[in-house]
């Protein structure tokens, strides 16, 4: 018999088992590069800038690294210096009745000790739960809604504990999300320090970069951008700052007083002026 010598080879099929075998293993192939991409995105996204938390976050963030660094500047530590945290919301109109509702309504067990000033637009209390007075201002109403700051200070004559003063801010914010959650926050530490290099000890902690110097007849203020604090607003400069430190020597104490400011230092948190369109 003639075979031709460019005979093809006989084709060998593969048996049922053989093809299930083939395909697990092609899944298990597309599965395993599925993993290591992500597992390379999530690297990545590590590597890449966070994204803006929320308001919330963001205020938990900076206060617990504005407590750690002025703890070893205040003369009696971070829980006996006075505390300040505020609040700007935009809201709808009404906005100010339903807060006031939130936190001095007479279930709160509050409404006894509330003072109401300037006719009605700026009510203060103490809340012994919150160990501090909160005070809720109508700073701009007109027809596209109501600008409202929710101001909370601790007792001047009470010791304030991290844990708490953490949870009465998360509490706040937690409120006034539910009426808007469109707000930002700030805020500032103030005390009394012994350390003549407070200024340049805080820099270092906070690896901050100077933005802005003021110096005149015993005070001292700088402000300065860290990356280390996640909130941030523009100065007059045109520059990005959300650290400001101020000194201050007191005449008739012979003391020297530190205030510390996230994103910067704004006088008294004051109230005074109401507009009305």
């Amino acid at each position: 018999m003639y075979i031709p010598k460019n005979t093809p080879p006989a084709r060998h099929r593969m048996s049922a088992k053989q093809r299930a075998k083939q395909t697990k293993t092609g899944i298990m192939l597309a599965f395993l590069v599925i993993l290591i991409c992500a597992v390379w995105a999530m690297w990545q996204a590590d590597r890449e800038p966070k994204e803006a938390t929320s308001a919330e976050q963001l205020l938990q963030h900076d206060l617990a690294a504005l407590w750690l660094w002025s703890d070893d500047q205040m003369k009696s530590s971070s829980e006996g210096a006075q505390w300040s945290i505020r609040w700007n919301v935009t809201g709808k109109e009404g906005a100010m009745e339903e807060l006031n509702k939130l936190f001095f309504s007479a279930e709160q067990g509050n409404a006894s000790s509330m003072l109401v000033q300037n006719e009605g637009k700026t009510i203060t209390g103490v809340i012994p739960s919150y160990g501090g007075q909160l005070s809720i201002s109508l700073t701009q109403a007109d027809s596209h809604g109501e600008q409202i700051m929710v101001l909370f200070e601790t007792s001047p004559s009470e010791m304030t504990k991290k844990n708490r003063l953490l949870q009465v801010t998360a509490d706040v914010s937690a409120q006034i999300a539910r009426i808007s959650p469109a707000f930002t926050s700030s805020m500032k530490v103030q005390g009394y320090t012994d350390n003549s290099q407070a200024i340049q000890r805080l820099v270092r902690l906070s690896d901050a970069k100077s933005v802005d110097h003021y110096e005149d007849k015993g005070t001292i203020s700088d402000m300065f951008y860290t990356r280390m604090l996640q909130s941030a607003i523009m100065v007059e400069n045109g520059k990005t700052a959300n650290f400001q430190i101020a000194l201050h020597k007191e005449t008739n104490s012979d003391q020297t007083s530190l205030t510390i400011g996230v994103p910067v230092i704004t006088g008294e948190y004051s109230a005074n002026t109401i507009e009305s369109q």
